[in-house]
């Protein structure tokens, strides 16, 4: 696999799936109960937009960059994405975060001590980096797998909610009949899960 996020972390669609993540996260802590995440390509967990990747492309500046001023937003745009605003941490001038977070990050950030995650990743060196990120944390699993072998094999959770994310790089001339593939067979064993596909 040819693909590296971190050439498009915090980009326009990098926002919008990640303020809608946020959405689906909040909403799952309404209840006291536990929530199990599963996500099928996780990637890196989080992306330095200072690194010549990021740099290189600058993509960021189309997407959480154009956060840096919400002003001109109505009450009720700010209001839906200030949780996810929360989940940037700290921004420069330009509203680059230090750390841009991606999925994994975000779902940490928001999970509760009840709550667990597993984190799929293929890509080797992509998948190193994603345990190094969470190896301290022991409500998360990052597995090297592949993300659909993987969901088919985590659900249903124990927890009985959740929410899976699949979101692939689109590489294989198949892919999107293997996301939805997957996605049939889970809902089929978990159909209470919510279910993201990007």
């Amino acid at each position: 696999m040819n693909y590296r996020h971190g050439f498009h972390a915090g980009n326009f669609a990098d926002v919008f799936k990640h303020a809608l993540l946020v959405r689906l996260l909040v909403y799952l802590r309404r209840k006291e109960t536990p929530f199990r995440v599963i996500e099928t390509h996780a990637g890196e967990g989080a992306y330095d937009l200072s690194a010549d990747e990021a740099e290189r492309t600058l993509e960021w500046r189309g997407g959480v960059g154009r956060l840096a001023d919400l002003s001109g937003a109505s009450a009720e745009v700010r209001a839906l994405l200030a949780p996810y605003i929360d989940c940037l941490g700290p921004r420069d001038h330009e509203g680059k975060p230090a750390l841009y977070p991606g999925s994994p990050a975000i779902a940490q950030k928001l999970m509760r001590p009840q709550d667990r995650a597993i984190f799929c990743e293929l890509r080797p060196d992509a998948f190193l980096a994603l345990r190094r990120r969470f190896s301290r944390d022991e409500r998360i699993k990052a597995i090297h797998i592949d993300g659909y072998v993987g969901l088919g094999a985590y659900v249903p959770p124990k927890e009985r909610r959740g929410l899976v994310l699949i979101d692939p790089p689109f590489e294989r001339e198949d892919e999107f009949e293997a996301a939805f593939d997957a996605l049939h067979k889970s809902y089929a064993k978990w159909s209470s899960g919510i279910y993201a596909l990007w």
